[in-house]
């Protein structure tokens, strides 16, 4: 077909006078668009029209159109507007038109033309509308460069056909590098002449492959031969679960087809298809045919190449013959970004200013931990150069140089550069390693950046072992799909019921979802009742499936939104929001579990349950009821105080049966149930509150319990969702043990010149971090973990920052605290919404062995999902306990090898959601050794103020004492020695103490020594100094 204007017409290369380059990029698109519209009509008004054709009746054949045009391509022959300023002027570019707004590019100011941008309308067509066309040079370059045309037409086919482009289309770099021919390097490989396999991923995607799911078995590794791609036969994929939407694909991709390690690549001629010629190479001197003459490495003497081929290359011998190497291919899949991707067509692009190139939705993992691929370089002449990939970046290869000792790696591991963690950095434990396989041959790597210094192994059926670390659950099922959205506190962990003939030395789970719906599973995550129904999940795995059928294994139907769950014997207790209180009994059939509900319809539900031996206590806006653990449903009701809206609750002194239940509601109200003379009293605190307390009416409030001072009485921690704290004594007095403090936790933020406010909701956690003897009090704030000691002062080492990326927050679950490093001091573990189980030590050090866990999956988005982690002994046969993780839809579940055995039943541990399945709240501090008393000293011990520098007039103070003062006082003093400052505060206890929102802003900016000066109890007095700068 021929049109009646010249390429140039269609392709200006230069601007007008006085135009933007927003218009004339505009422009250019739109005379582009109109070349497409004209090609296509003068083609549909032939008389051989292609559009006239049948369409195929096959669901597995798509009929697919291309324009091939005169002239060469911009990409490779583009003149000043081409790669590199080649020489020819005005060449298009090869592009694929996708069914988007492509189309919109079409000159609206021409009738004919308009009608048509959301598609060409071909009228006598076997299709109604052209939504889509791929557009190919007849040649790559007219100027004698010797380059094909073979691969962007795979790869424009590939599109067209629905594959997606792996390469970053935003900012044009090579993600995959070679080794996909969707990625622009791979349809490029060998000159263009020899475009290689798509990678496993694209494979599976289209239907082309199996790929075969593994898990860990009974001795934590499994080994596959993997068969070379294209083979057809044994296994060609390996797919290894990372976390719920991320996974390793592993494959063996060889540059021969064959065991010998030749290629053959056969020629023809262009004015007959009978005659062609073929030439047989090693695999690694494939590249000679494209050069001249061979030289010599040692002598540097060259010969004419008599092999270089001439005509037209019309197959290879091998599908995979332009890959640089050969060998296992290891690649990370991330199905959350390929969702957000795939919708336009491309798997990895940059992801703006939030998530930049830190996220893939496809990715090689580089086994030499050197991470080159879509990485700039600089060549000798200062020229951008890239990595496309080598044999370093495949199992197993050795490089050998003249100077170095071999290096040969066989293994890709679970840390380093280049690893199987989670795109979070979530630790995985696992391990993949490619042996040398009997009767490999060694192949040298093509690659101008190694040249030939890296040699593989290469084999069509190569034995490859994934070995997962000890922190592995054998025989297990997690990462494993639950389908329902996890809450806060939805897992109990219980013994199985009587008569059961599976589960011996084990427990159960039974879980929540964010709808009422309870299941069940084993400690393994295997299935202990059949499934009664289905929930599709969108799933980005198939090309024709878009989701999967995950099953439920449901103790029965939903009972509206879950508030709360917790556990006596096997009755599993829960709140819902409208439908009330639900007791299901678990009951043995054999190797399978029953289950039998009731429920106390009481409407309106907040708080709880909570199970003490009085029975289960749940309570709504006017009362809180008490109902019997052996006579289900029947209950009483004691009557809360007047305008007492209830928040939560926690077990606060008393005795077995007699507990006292501490009760807190809106603004920070207090009161007190009496398990003796069962009735609720209100609580008056008289506390000065500093200057920073935000009000308490804009935030809910937690309590846990515990007898933090050890003087046989129990005290309530209340803390609030936007970082209001106070220890207050559980009894009629309420006496202030720590006057309310304000911690960073919630409030009011600005993002992107918005506003919005933020609470965190998330309960307290009690353990003896320190291991004086006393309880501590653990909880979370904006990207911050806080440990605090008895007098609410925050311990050495805290706060802590979470992430030193994108803040963590909206927890809304519980820390715990459990030794998980197996060095008898507990740890502190949280679940951040990115995905990770993270660990802190007792000092605020972050554990950066074994840990963080990949115990979720990130999404980015506005929606807060939180994790909900479980510590317990669940397995007898292993060593340590095992901790769980529920996160978005999904169970994970991981062995702490490192740990004791007894580690979740420490005294010192909270290792379960509000101190375990009865949900008490309450730390039993009678259980710790007696406190680690030290000889009374008139002695001063840490002494600092922060900030410093002091910005904003405001400054707190944080000291520690060796006995109780009678007086003290804190004082400034400037350059020459004047006080400028002075602050009495009173009598002060032994310990940590903490002066907080001192207001110098009175004072200039300077620096000055501060004296603390203590009268101490014992007559003495002592002074320290600090230096301390104040900016304005």
């Amino acid at each position: 077909y021929k049109l009646d204007k010249y390429i140039i017409d269609y392709n200006r290369t230069a601007k007008k006078k006085d135009e933007k380059t927003a218009e004339f990029d505009a422009a250019r698109s739109q005379d582009y668009m109109n070349f497409i519209w004209d090609a296509v009509t003068a083609a549909h008004e032939s008389d051989d029209s292609p559009f006239k054709i049948p369409q195929p009746t096959s669901p597995n054949r798509k009929r697919v159109y291309m324009i091939i045009h005169a002239g060469a391509s911009r990409l490779v022959d583009g003149g000043s507007m081409g790669t590199n300023g080649a020489d020819t002027q005005g060449d298009f570019m090869d592009v694929f038109i996708a069914p988007d707004s492509t189309w919109t590019y079409l000159d609206k100011t021409d009738e004919r033309r308009a009608k048509d941008r959301n598609g060409m309308v071909l009228e006598g067509a076997t299709i109604d509308t052209l939504k889509s066309i791929m557009v190919t040079s007849e040649t790559a370059s007219q100027d004698g460069l010797n380059w094909g045309v073979n691969g962007i037409m795979i790869n424009q086919i590939g599109r067209a056909i629905g594959m997606p482009n792996t390469y970053d289309v935003v900012k044009g770099i090579s993600r995959l590098g070679y080794y996909d021919v969707m990625d622009f390097a791979g349809y490029n490989a060998g000159n263009g002449f020899f475009p290689v396999l798509p990678s496993a991923w694209i494979r599976a995607y289209m239907g082309w492959a199996n790929v075969t799911e593994v898990r860990p078995d009974a001795d934590g590794k499994v080994k596959i031969n993997l068969t070379a791609a294209g083979q057809k036969s044994g296994s060609e994929i390996i797919k290894v679960p990372l976390t719920s939407n991320e996974y390793l694909l592993i494959e063996n991709r060889q540059r021969s087809s064959n065991n010998e390690g030749t290629v053959t690549v056969r020629l023809g001629s262009a004015s007959d298809d009978s005659l062609y010629s073929e030439i047989m190479l090693p695999i690694d001197s494939l590249h000679t045919v494209f050069l001249d003459s061979i030289c010599s490495g040692t002598d540097n003497k060259c010969k004419l190449n008599k092999k270089k081929a001439k005509g037209i290359i019309l197959s290879l011998s091998s599908f995979d013959a332009g890959l640089p190497a050969s060998g296992i291919v290891v690649w990370k899949v991330n199905d959350w970004y390929l969702k957000e991707a795939l919708p336009f067509g491309v798997v990895n692009f940059w992801g703006g200013d939030t998530l930049r190139d830190h996220q893939f939705g496809l990715a090689i993992v580089e086994a030499d931990g050197i991470l080159s691929i879509g990485k700039t370089f600089q060549n000798a002449l200062g020229q951008a150069t890239y990595d496309y990939g080598s044999g370093t970046d495949l199992l197993p290869h050795v490089r050998v140089g003249k100077n170095s000792p071999k290096d040969t790696v066989w293994s890709i591991d679970a840390t380093g550069y280049g690893n199987t963690a989670s795109t979070q950095g979530g630790f995985t434990g696992i391990k993949v390693t490619a042996t040398k396989a009997s009767g490999a041959r060694t192949e040298r790597t093509s690659n101008a950046f190694m040249g030939d210094s890296v040699v593989n192994f290469a084999a069509l059926s190569i034995p490859v072992t994934i070995t997962w670390d000890d922190n592995q659950i054998d025989n297990a099922e997690f990462p494993r799909l639950v389908g329902k959205k996890a809450v806060p506190r939805n897992a109990l962990f219980v013994n199985y019921p009587s008569g059961m003939t599976v589960g011996s030395g084990e427990k159960l789970m039974v879980f929540g979802g964010e709808d009422g719906t309870l299941q069940v599973l084993s400690a393994r995550g295997d299935t202990l009742l059949a499934s009664d129904t289905t929930i599709l999940r969108n799933v980005v795995s198939s090309i024709k499936d878009s989701s999967v059928a995950v099953p439920l294994y449901r103790l029965g139907k939903p009972q509206g939104k879950l508030l709360g769950l917790a556990s006596y014997g096997s009755s599993i207790f829960s709140v819902h929001a409208k439908s009330g209180l639900v007791k299901t009994e678990l009951l043995s059939d054999l190797d399978q579990v029953r289950f039998n509900s009731e429920k106390l319809a009481l409407k309106g539900l907040r708080v709880g349950p909570m199970v003490t031996a009085a029975g289960v206590w749940v309570a709504d806006s006017q009362f809180l009821y008490q109902v019997s653990l052996n006579k289900f449903p029947s209950r009483d009701s004691t009557p809360l105080p007047d305008n007492f809206l209830i928040q939560d609750m926690a077990v606060c002194g008393g005795s077995e049966g007699a507990e006292n239940i501490a009760l807190v509601g809106a603004n920070a109200k207090i009161a007190l149930y009496n398990g003796t003379t069962k009735t609720i009293s209100s609580l008056t605190v008289n506390a000065k509150t500093a200057a920073n307390i935000q009000s308490t009416q804009n935030q809910s409030f937690r309590v846990a319990c515990a007898d933090f001072d050890r003087d046989n009485n129990a005290e309530m921690f209340i803390l609030g969702s936007r970082g209001y704290s106070a220890i207050i004594r559980a009894n009629e007095t309420a006496t202030v043990v720590s006057a309310p403090r304000q911690y960073k936790r919630g409030g009011a933020f600005v993002s992107n010149d918005s506003s919005y406010t933020y609470d965190e909701n998330s309960p307290v956690a009690i353990g003896d971090i320190n291991g004086d003897g006393y309880p501590d009090a653990v909880f979370v704030g904006y990207n911050l973990l806080y440990a605090v000691d008895r007098s609410g002062v925050v311990l050495s080492g805290f706060p802590v920052t979470i992430t030193r990326g994108i803040p963590e927050y909206g927890f809304l679950s519980d820390p715990l605290i459990v030794d998980v490093t197996g060095d008898a001091t507990p740890e502190i573990l949280i679940g951040t919404n990115g995905g990770l189980l993270m660990a802190f030590t007792s000092t605020g050090k972050q554990v950066t062995t074994g840990f963080p866990l990949s115990a979720g999956s990130f999404e980015y988005g506005d929606s807060i999902s939180p994790m909900s982690i479980f510590v317990s002994n669940t397995i007898d046969s292993l060593s340590g306990p095992e901790v769980y993780a529920f996160h978005r839809d999904a169970v994970f579940g991981y062995r702490l090898p490192k740990a004791s055995s007894n580690a979740a039943l420490s005294a010192r541990a909270w290792a379960l959601p509000g101190s375990g399945n009865a949900r008490t709240n309450y730390f039993d501090a009678s259980l710790l050794g007696d406190p680690t008393e030290t000889a009374e000293t008139a002695s001063i011990g840490e002494f600092f103020l922060y900030p410093n520098p002091i910005r904003g007039g405001k400054v707190n103070a944080r000291f520690t004492l060796g006995m109780s003062a009678k007086s003290a006082v804190l004082e400034f003093f400037d350059i020459t020695g004047l006080c400028v400052y002075s602050k009495k505060l009173g009598s002060l206890n032994k310990g940590s103490n903490q002066i907080d929102v001192m207001d110098v802003s009175k004072l200039g900016s300077d620096v000055y020594s501060v004296r603390l000066k203590v009268d101490f109890t014992s007559g003495k007095q002592k002074h320290k100094f600090y230096r301390v700068g104040l900016i304005r």
